[in-house]
């Protein structure tokens, strides 16, 4: 992946937490700021898909959606954020 400097504007009070994020995640603090953006970037781009998709089908069935809700509960637990260390 080609990266790019850029310069952002944070509140100080921001900057502080996440600094603070990126060390306990043992990251350098542009390497964690890439990968929360790269799931923030992931999560938007699955709701677009998703949103694509009901335009076409329509919304999903109630037993679709308590599938799809059991299914969200058993992936959270196993998952964890990609922009923290791995344990």
């Amino acid at each position: 992946m080609v990266t790019k400097k850029v310069t952002v504007t944070l509140p100080e009070e921001l900057i502080d937490r996440a600094t603070e994020l990126a060390r306990l995640a043992g990251l350098p603090f542009s390497t964690w700021l890439a990968r929360v953006t790269e799931h923030e970037v992931k999560i938007q781009d699955g709701l677009a898909a998703l949103q694509e998709w009901e335009d076409v089908e329509g919304p999903p069935s109630p037993d679709a959606e308590a599938w799809a809700d059991e299914q969200f509960v058993r992936l959270e637990s196993e998952l964890r954020p990609p922009y923290r260390a791995a344990s």
